[in-house]
């Protein structure tokens, strides 16, 4: 198959291949929150339907482009999956949706049996999704890490005010700031 029909398929059925994405990401979410996410277009009003639609934009462009851009796929993984740590998804939720471009579009193509037309191209995108997932998993672990460190800094310091307001020290200790 030819660099342009490739490319004619893809772009033919890219916008149908996001919003599915984009649903399937809503489907971890509850049923109220997902129909606030996804059909409320104000950005400011929904910050993180804003944040959800354009990182599964900006990622299905990553995964279906001609060479994979780790600094791309981190670009349109960050935002959401930051979103995601702070709201408490298990590991395996809050990165679990980057690998669902999968089957959305085997489904929608038809599969990716040998000879198909597409066959190719389909792997590429499953392999590119696959290492999105791993960069998604890295960029979860390294939020959950700073949130873990805030609040173990939030309880520190709630610790020392209390110490200093019941007089038991007069002031703050030094602390090493990674702590």
């Amino acid at each position: 198959m030819s660099k342009k029909n490739r490319d004619d398929i893809i772009s033919a059925r890219r916008q149908r291949w996001i919003e599915k994405w984009l649903d399937a990401l809503m489907q971890t979410y509850p049923d109220e929150s997902a129909r606030f996410f996804k059909d409320t277009t104000d950005p400011f009003a929904n910050p993180v339907g804003a944040t959800m639609k354009k990182g599964i934009t900006d990622l299905f462009d990553v995964v279906a482009a001609e060479t994979y851009d780790p600094e791309a796929a981190h670009a349109a993984l960050e935002p959401m999956i930051r979103v995601r740590a702070i709201q408490e998804f298990a590991p395996s939720q809050a990165v679990g949706f980057v690998t669902e471009i999968k089957s959305i579009i085997r489904r929608d193509a038809g599969g990716s049996k040998e000879g198909h037309p597409q066959a190719e191209k389909l792997q590429q995108i499953g392999d590119y999704a696959d290492r999105a997932l791993l960069a998604a998993f890295d960029i979860y672990m390294n939020c959950k890490k700073k949130v873990y460190e805030l609040r173990a800094r939030q309880a520190r310091d709630s610790v020392s005010q209390l110490l200093i307001k019941k007089e038991l020290i007069s002031e703050l200790p030094d602390v090493d700031p990674a702590l």
